[in-house]
């Protein structure tokens, strides 16, 4: 009960809800007085869904057209002020930083921090300033003491998976895509699994490093990848590589099939090269084209239901949920 009225108090719950109460209240009152249908406030308030459908009949169309204009705009004004908020149920979703994301789920060390007090770099006091430069004997590299080690990452931190959703919050598959991996945040997240999110104006400098356009007409965003040992495991939908992949498997099977039907065999010549290996190294360029439309339609064909996605990254078994038969 307490996370309904948590949810349902949202600011923009709240103004919707004014919004709707004065007009069937006043509609209530204007059809009572007119047609004396009951002499009690209360019957009106009984009979107000019935009235409201009334109301719609007996009306004036210029006070329909009227009542219907000032509603939408108000409802437009609170959309913009005060816009349905995100997912505001139970959930485990982890807004990653640049830096988590960089030591937890690539596992790469911290960037060293870079001091900037007093005595930092550009801070040079006048009396290092003014000293003579003094020759300084470099020690012999058989005297160089060994590295230190790097440290070791722990197995249970390196062999965990990270389930991350590339977010944008301009696309409605995105947002709508972000509530759905929140409600399987809250059943899979175990200490073998983490489901997280990555923001672009939270964490631009990612994007960038990974090579994901941002932009409204990118074909990268919404992205979902699952990461293990700093490594991508599976990604939906396909990357370009993926693609690429994908489009040179299904050229080759094609003049399989070719090859089968007319007869011919690989006749391999003297140098033990095929004969087709021109064409099959002109195969190898895929048309740019024929790749982004296989990867337009792998995005288009795109199951984001929480079933599929359970599916498809096979959260119940790597959460270790899944209990043994």
């Amino acid at each position: 009960m307490q996370d309904a009225f948590r949810r349902l108090s949202h600011p923009h719950y709240v103004a919707c809800s004014l919004l709707c109460l004065p007009f069937p209240l006043t509609l209530a009152v204007r059809l009572t007085a007119a047609h004396d249908l009951a002499p009690s406030f209360t019957t009106a308030l009984l009979a107000a869904p019935v009235l409201l459908a009334l109301a719609v009949a007996v009306r004036k169309p210029s006070d329909n057209i009227e009542s219907f204009c000032e509603t939408t705009t108000f409802q437009l004004l609170v959309s913009f002020f005060l816009p349905q908020p995100a997912y505001l149920g139970p959930s485990k979703l982890r807004t990653l930083s640049t830096e988590e994301f960089d030591t937890e789920v690539l596992l790469l060390p911290p960037a060293p921090s870079v001091g900037l007090g007093p005595d930092g770099p550009g801070n040079r006091s006048a009396s290092a300033e003014a000293a003579p430069p003094k020759i300084v004997e470099l020690p012999d590299e058989s005297d160089k003491p060994a590295a230190p080690a790097a440290e070791e990452v722990d197995p249970s931190v390196r062999d965990k998976y990270h389930l991350v959703l590339f977010h944008a919050d301009y696309s409605k598959k995105s947002r709508e895509l972000q509530m759905t991996v929140s409600r399987l945040s809250n059943l899979y997240t175990s200490p073998t699994l983490s489901l997280d999110l990555l923001d672009p104006d939270l964490s631009p400098t990612t994007f960038y490093d990974l090579g994901l356009a941002t932009g409204p007409t990118s074909l990268d965003l919404p992205l979902l990848r699952l990461y293990r040992r700093g490594k991508v495991v599976q990604q939906v939908p396909l990357s370009e590589p993926e693609a690429r992949r994908v489009v040179k498997r299904r050229k080759q099977d094609e003049r399989g099939r070719e090859r089968k039907r007319d007869g011919i065999e690989d006749v391999e010549s003297e140098s033990g090269e095929s004969e087709d290996d021109g064409v099959e190294s002109d195969a190898e360029s895929d048309d740019e084209r024929e790749v982004e439309q296989e990867r337009a339609m792998s995005r288009y064909r795109w199951d984001t239901s929480a079933a599929a996605i359970e599916r498809v990254f096979k959260l119940r078994e790597r959460s270790g949920l899944l209990q043994p038969s």
